[in-house]
């Protein structure tokens, strides 16, 4: 074979992966952005309970600082609402190359 030919057959492949791999980093991407932002939220709260039980139980403690505090719940919900939407739209994506490539089809479920 000559490496003109090898890179006609690589680029033929790599052409039909392009969309899988696009759908993948999208829902990847959407995950990502979607679990840090609740990460954070998370967090805040969860300090926020501990520093009420300290309040509460120990009324000589000072309770922990809580750096999560400062954001607005707002932000994390825009944020969120952006992965969301990041990560529908790669299902989006990965739902037309399943179809694309005749992974959907009515004619198997019938019979």
């Amino acid at each position: 074979m000559t490496k003109a030919n090898l890179v006609r057959v690589g680029w033929a492949r790599i052409k039909h992966q392009i969309p899988a791999v696009i759908a993948a980093a999208l829902v990847y991407g959407g995950l990502h952005q979607t679990i840090s932002t609740l990460r954070w939220t998370l967090a805040g709260a969860v300090l926020g309970l501990i520093n009420f039980i300290i309040r509460t139980g120990f009324r000589d403690v000072f309770p922990l600082e809580n750096p999560y505090s400062g954001v607005p719940w707002t932000f994390h919900v825009r944020v969120a609402a952006v992965g969301v939407m990041v990560m529908t739209v790669g299902l989006l994506v990965g739902v037309w190359v399943n179809a694309k490539a005749g992974g959907i089809s009515s004619d198997r479920h019938s019979g």
